[in-house]
């Protein structure tokens, strides 16, 4: 290992939500699985029931701004309302009946975009494909 540090460019990732585009920044990822522990007599823990919880991903970003933001609200809300089912991939990982349980959306007009925190849950597995394309910002 060299020790050097290599930074790389500010870039983006595109995510669609149906034709909704929006630009993740970064991204974050929790999986896990649970486990039931049960004592036994002897004073040892014995594992019994388990279970793989639904992954969540939190997506922080924009979607570009608009005249108005109602677009964009109107879509999330219908989206969460109607628990719309999404699939699309980002880093090279596959995403499918992906479902957005919450969002934090901020207006900043001056910079022409519409900066957001989505939260998203799916209970599906992660699919490797290949590496999209990286817009630079």
């Amino acid at each position: 290992m060299s020790g050097l540090i290599h930074a790389t460019q500010p870039r983006t990732f595109l995510v669609t939500f149906n034709t909704l585009p929006f630009y993740a920044t970064r991204w974050k990822l929790h999986g896990e699985r649970s486990y039931a522990e049960q004592g036994g007599t002897t004073g040892v823990c014995f594992l019994t029931n388990s279970c793989v919880h639904a992954k969540r991903l939190v997506l922080s970003g924009y979607f570009p701004a608009y005249d108005s933001p109602s677009a964009v609200v109107l879509a999330l809300e219908s989206a969460i309302s109607n628990q719309t089912r999404f699939t699309f991939t980002l880093r090279g990982m596959r995403f499918s009946v992906v479902m957005i349980t919450a969002y934090t959306l901020e207006e900043a007009a001056a910079d022409g975009v519409l900066p957001c925190q989505l939260t998203l849950v799916t209970t599906n597995g992660i699919a490797e494909v290949e590496e999209e394309t990286e817009t630079s910002t």
